[in-house]
C-alpha cells in the first residue's frame, strides 16, 4: 500500500508521485485536500466534533474513466495523548475503525426504546394519594386516603416519550441522509458524506487513515482534549 500524508504543503507527495496537497479555508474551518493525480482521485476532508463523535465530512472525486472502490467502514482513527506520542510511533490510547451508520442507527433506536421503557416504568410506580368515600361493612361511608397511580406522572411520561421518539426519528433521518454509505466513486463522478468516529476525550491528537484503492491517505487532527 502507498501511504500519502497530508502536510499542508503543496508538494506533499514524493517527487515522482505527482501528489499535491492543499488547505482550503472555509467558515467552518480548514478543508484538507489530497490530489492523487496518478489515480485521478481528489479526496477532501474536514473534521468537526459533535457530542460523542468526531465526524469527517468527506468528498471523493474521480476524474478517470474507471470507478474507484473504497469502504469507509474500514477507515481508521488512532487516538494519542500528545503530539509527540504520534510522531514517535508510540502505541495510541485507542485505535479503531469508523462507526458504520447502520450501527449508529441501531444504537439510537435501542437507546430511545430503553429511555421510553424506563420512563414509563418509573411513572407506573409513582403513586399519589386521593381522598375517597369508602363503604364500610356496616353500610356507612367513610372518607379516607387511598393510594392510586399518579395519572399526571403517567401522562407526562407519555408526552416525553412522544417528544423523545420524534427527536430520535429526526436524528436518524439526518444520519441516513448525510452519511457516506457508498462504496464506489463512479467514473467521472463524485460522492460525499459524513463518516463517524468515536471521540476519545483525553486524546490531543487523532491520526486518521483512509484507504482508497491501493493508497492510504493520512490526516492528523489536533484537538483540545
Amino acid at each position: 500500500m502507498k501511504v500519502v500524508v497530508w502536510t499542508g504543503d503543496k508538494d506533499c507527495g514524493r517527487a515522482n508521485e505527482q501528489i499535491t496537497c492543499e488547505g482550503l479555508q472555509t467558515p467552518r474551518g480548514i478543508v484538507s485536500v489530497i490530489n492523487n493525480h496518478p489515480s485521478a482521485l481528489s479526496l477532501a476532508v474536514s473534521f468537526y466534533e459533535d457530542g460523542n463523535y468526531i465526524i469527517a465530512a468527506t468528498h471523493l472525486k474521480n476524474t478517470s474513466n474507471e470507478p474507484l472502490l473504497f469502504d469507509s467502514d474500514l477507515w481508521g482513527a488512532a487516538h494519542f495523548n500528545k503530539g509527540e506520542n504520534a510522531r514517535s510511533g508510540d502505541k495510541p490510547i485507542v485505535a479503531e475503525t469508523a462507526i458504520p451508520s447502520r450501527d449508529l442507527l441501531r444504537g439510537m433506536r435501542s437507546g430511545a426504546a430503553i429511555d421510553q421503557s424506563s420512563d414509563s416504568f418509573l411513572a407506573s410506580i409513582t403513586k399519589a394519594g386521593q381522598i375517597r368515600e369508602v363503604r364500610q361493612q356496616d353500610g356507612t361511608r367513610k372518607r379516607q386516603l387511598v393510594i392510586v397511580d399518579d395519572q399526571q406522572a403517567m401522562s407526562d411520561a407519555a408526552l416525553r416519550n412522544v417528544s423523545r421518539r420524534e427527536r430520535s426519528n429526526s436524528e436518524q433521518e439526518r444520519i441516513r441522509k448525510n452519511a457516506l454509505t457508498g462504496k464506489t466513486v463512479p467514473a467521472q463522478g463524485s460522492v460525499k458524506g459524513l463518516v463517524y468516529f468515536r471521540r476519545v476525550k483525553k486524546a490531543a491528537v487523532v491520526v486518521f487513515s483512509f484507504t482508497v484503492l491501493d493508497s492510504i491517505y493520512v490526516f492528523r487532527l489536533l484537538r483540545k482534549a
